[in-house]
């Protein structure tokens, strides 16, 4: 059955697109910072305060962590409820490559907000030291909005993490999600400085 990415087809992300992300993780240009604390760095760009549609890039430096071992935590499906609290429920959908997979997610909102949904194709990329994960919203016929959750949007989101020695490593996280229906606008305020880093 096939899904689409809004109107056009699903394609899996290439090497420019692995690239691209890691430019975007790694530049400054263009980037605002909003919070910078015991080695959590969050910055956003872009759109005014105001819009619901920002993209947030943060920067972790993880001291006892090698590389290797945040990789296969951000992969494994199962063990992401021991680390993510605001997670309610994530599972695999299917695969579609040796690098890339369909994933359904669902996300603790404060109240009095509606939870939130994604549907979204990941994909990833091993690379010596460093490691890729990257993802984004589609449609698939079997998994349709349900009226319990708001289904927002992952235009981009990934992970870059970066080895820094054997034993430790620099973590990116970036994110540009709508997160659909209406947000009020102390919600949309705190994100850069209360749940990114968060």
């Amino acid at each position: 059955s096939p899904m689409s990415r809004g109107g056009e087809m699903v394609y899996i992300p290439d090497d420019s697109d692995f690239s691209s992300f890691r430019d975007q993780c790694e530049s400054l240009e263009g980037w605002h910072c909003r919070y910078n604390k015991a080695g959590v760095t969050v910055w956003s760009q872009g759109q005014e305060e105001s819009c619901s549609v920002q993209k947030i890039k943060t920067r972790i430096s993880c001291k006892d962590v090698p590389a290797e071992t945040l990789y296969d935590v951000l992969h494994d499906t199962h063990y992401r409820k021991k680390w993510d609290s605001n997670m309610i429920e994530t599972y695999d959908i299917g695969r579609l490559t040796v690098n890339a997979d369909v994933g359904y997610y669902s996300w603790k909102c404060p109240s009095p907000l509606k939870n939130r949904d994604f549907v979204t194709l990941r994909s990833w990329l091993p690379l010596g030291n460093d490691y890729m994960i990257i993802n984004y919203s589609v449609k698939h016929p079997k998994y349709p909005p349900r009226k319990d959750f708001v289904r927002a949007v992952s235009l981009q989101t990934g992970y870059l993490i970066k080895a820094n020695g054997a034993r430790a490593c620099v973590l990116y996280y970036l994110t540009q999600v709508d997160p659909r229906g209406s947000l009020p606008k102390w919600v949309v305020n705190r994100v850069s400085q209360f749940v990114a880093p968060k």
